[in-house]
């Protein structure tokens, strides 16, 4: 049964680190740890999320679709 208290945890291990030492997200990785956890949703679904829900990460790279790249913002 999907909880909605376990998406940010989901979130968070859907994170990676990337060649530059940024934390990075595609919508695919998100979308496919949420599946693990039986939620399911769409690709749309995950970009909503990630944009109203991780106000830090913004749009790094698009193939003007919904798979999306998302990066987290410097605040150094």
């Amino acid at each position: 049964m999907p909880r909605k208290y376990e998406i940010g945890s989901v979130f968070s291990s859907a994170t990676q680190l990337d060649g530059r030492e940024r934390r990075i997200v595609t919508t695919n990785n998100f979308r496919l740890e949420l599946e693990k956890m039986n939620h399911v949703w769409p690709l749309e679904e995950c970009n909503c999320w990630i944009k109203r829900y991780q106000p830090f990460f913004f749009e790094m790279v698009t193939d003007g679709g919904e798979h999306k790249t998302w990066a987290l913002r410097n605040m150094g």
